[in-house]
């Protein structure tokens, strides 16, 4: 089934290292469905990369500019983690070793799993840095033809999310919006410094729905909400109080959402925000079963391998709620909120 009529749709994309190739899948599917136009899209860390190569891509390229520019970008983010130490090429050469070798490293070093200071990250963000330049058309997204885009990173001193808009669109946008402060140095704008917007806003709403026409958003979310284990070595640890933290700014703004439309509902008046939630349809595109599957450590290894099976799950999530929902696009929500994100 495909979508039989034109919907604007925004798209509110939750980060998540390399597991963000899970979101590359969705859009690729998304961009199949000619009658669906992605006209605003919000991010935090993987979100907004993925957000702005794909807006790019399609300032520059149209629908299919944007599903290469994503392709280059995922294979591009593969090469640089190759280049950036030997474990990804070691793991690589010897696939059946990857859990081992992550349950050694675990074991052996714990949270020495990653730099003693964010300052001997600062190779790996300067190659990111590389990988954004060659392959984000900044002037682009700065232009009028773009999508609309609500990034965030968070405020170092203050904890709140900056939300970044296309005005200001620069490398060093992405670079504070995927700024995992354990691993970089936190990234300078405009003299204040900032860490990975996930912390803050995973992804951004609330901006999204106000500056936006459309009345249909698209979530796509990519960390498991529940882990069947409990993580016993501090880098295992870490990664889950990451993951718990990130998902955490979701909760709050899904049961937040859910209470307003509940309270105003009924309203037939009013202006401004108020108005546009009591209109919103939400739809949610994921994977728990898969998501969850995967070692949280993951995300920071970019094997080609995970990344094309992330793709493709990616994908095939998108495809079945194209099936179910398609034609329920412009008419109602059909995402349960209150259920997967209310108290339990």
């Amino acid at each position: 089934m495909t979508v039989s009529r034109e919907v604007g749709l925004d798209l509110a994309l939750q980060g998540g290292g390399a597991h963000g190739a899970f979101t590359w899948g969705v859009l690729d599917r998304l961009l199949e469905e000619e009658r669906i136009w992605i006209s605003a899209l919000s991010g935090a860390s993987a979100g907004a990369i993925n957000a702005a190569v794909f807006a790019s891509g399609l300032v520059t390229g149209g629908r299919e500019g944007a599903g290469r520019a994503l392709e280059a970008f995922w294979k591009a983010i593969h090469r640089s983690g190759r280049e950036a130490g030997p474990l990804l090429p070691m793991m690589e050469a010897f696939p059946m070793a990857f859990e081992a070798i992550s349950a050694m490293w675990s074991n052996m070093f714990g949270n020495v799993a990653m730099p003693s200071s964010p300052e001997m990250g600062a190779r790996a963000q300067d190659l990111l840095r590389e990988v954004l330049e060659a392959h984000v058309d900044f002037a682009a997204l700065r232009s009028d033809a773009a999508p609309r885009l609500f990034l965030s990173a968070t405020d170092v001193r203050t904890g709140s999310a900056r939300i970044f808009e296309n005005r200001e669109m620069a490398p060093e946008v992405l670079l504070a919006s995927a700024c995992l402060p354990l691993l970089f140095p936190p990234v300078t704008i405009d003299g204040v410094d900032y860490w990975d917007g996930g912390y803050s806003a995973n992804p951004p709403i609330f901006p999204l729905v106000q500056n936006s026409p459309n009345d249909d958003l698209m979530l796509v979310t990519i960390n498991p909400m529940s882990r069947e284990e409990t993580p016993r070595v501090a880098a295992d640890i870490s990664n889950r109080l990451t993951e718990l933290s990130f998902n955490q700014t979701l909760i709050k703004d899904m049961r937040g959402l859910v209470m307003i439309q509940n309270e105003v509902g009924l309203l037939t008046f009013g202006k401004g925000l108020l108005a546009r939630l009591r209109k919103l349809r939400v739809h949610e595109i994921h994977d728990e079963a898969t998501l969850a599957a995967m070692p949280a450590g993951s995300k920071m290894t970019p094997l080609w391998e995970l990344l094309q099976q992330l793709h493709k799950a990616g994908y095939e999530a998108a495809d079945g709620w194209v099936g179910r929902h398609g034609e329920d696009l412009g008419r109602h929500t059909t995402a349960y909120l209150a259920e997967r994100y209310g108290p339990h």
